[in-house]
């Protein structure tokens, strides 16, 4: 049990959820952003009995990106996670649809923690985007914590390519955060969470199928296709160790000032289709031949760093992952369809 009270931006989204959820279960007091009272109210009522109800409050905040966003959310907290960031490839403007929001929401969050005397600690979700480069994704390269995408913020806005103006809209946001960090006036300590694709069990409220969060869609990607979806991004993690981590980064000496490279499995999506197959009878009419895969060959990652700080973190492995994301979904579409 703890007084500490944490605020988590973006409470309403896939990883948001996840990330409230660990730190109720640890007890800790949460103060959720949103975007309106009925994004909170519905995500309220789908978790109801989870928690002590008196551990979660709310705060309004519209747009991430608008200057003084936080600035009411976080009085009187002590620790911040900040989690919300687009994560689409539905781009018709570079940088109002994925740069500023990223950037600018970042930004004003961790200023608006500089101003607060009561914040201890900070994390903020970046991704392994922020992290890898494209012109070394070849089997020789090996990406740590230490790496950093080369792309530039003016790349980015020029760029025709959305998987690009993503990655860097990671990098400039995180760049940003450890600036911030190190200015003299910042009392917090820092730390970073990158994420590759996440896995796990969406448990944010889903109103349609469509409107899946994208990485869980990749993974019902596989479900109803004529064949084997091309693997948009080979290695993943679940939600549910990376709200972990957050957690641990927050509220742990060891976790402090520290960048963590979070990847727990590589996979290709044949390897998502043989785990389905298995696990879920019922769907073999619903899922496209595969043979069994080790994938292409691709780039390698080191994540020890969290293992070596946390002593031996415990990663979900990729067949529990895609069971535990699958079965969540399937039992959504159930309850959409009465």
């Amino acid at each position: 049990m703890s007084a500490d009270l944490v605020l988590v931006s973006g409470t309403s989204g896939f990883l948001g959820t996840a990330v409230t959820l660990a730190y109720l279960e640890k007890g800790y007091r949460v103060r959720g952003t949103v975007r309106s009272q009925e994004k909170a109210d519905k995500w309220a009522k789908k978790h109801e009995g989870k928690f002590d109800k008196s551990k979660l409050e709310w705060a309004i905040v519209k747009d991430v990106a608008a200057p003084g966003a936080f600035d009411e959310a976080i009085k009187g907290v002590t620790i911040l996670a900040h989690t919300a960031s687009p994560f689409h490839y539905d781009v018709k403007d570079n940088e109002k649809d994925l740069l500023i929001p990223a950037l600018e929401g970042t930004r004003h969050a961790l200023r608006a923690a500089q101003k607060e005397p009561s914040v201890k600690r900070v994390v903020v979700t970046s991704s392994f985007a922020a992290v890898m480069d494209f012109n070394r994704l070849s089997p020789e390269t090996t990406f740590t914590h230490e790496d950093w995408n080369p792309a530039t913020y003016d790349e980015a806005k020029k760029s025709d390519n959305p998987t690009f103006v993503y990655c860097a809209s990671k990098k400039v946001a995180e760049e940003e955060a450890w600036k911030i960090a190190r200015e003299p006036e910042t009392k917090w300590k820092l730390s970073t969470v990158c994420p590759p694709l996440i896995f796990g069990p969406p448990l944010q409220v889903i109103e349609s199928l469509d409107s899946l969060n994208t990485s869980s869609g990749a993974v019902w990607g596989v479900v109803d296709a004529k064949e084997v979806p091309e693997t948009s991004f080979p290695v993943g993690t679940d939600s549910r160790d990376i709200a972990n981590l957050h957690v641990l980064a927050t509220t742990t000496d060891e976790g402090a000032d520290k960048r963590f490279l979070a990847i727990a499995f590589h996979f290709d999506n044949s390897q998502v289709v043989d785990v389905a197959r298995k696990a879920f009878p019922e769907l073999d009419g619903r899922l496209p031949k595969a043979e069994p895969s080790e994938g292409k060959p691709h780039f390698k990652t080191d994540s020890s760093l969290v293992d070596r700080t946390f002593g031996g973190f415990k990663w979900i492995s990729f067949e529990d992952s895609t069971k535990d994301t699958l079965a969540e979904i399937l039992r959504v579409e159930k309850a959409l369809k009465q």
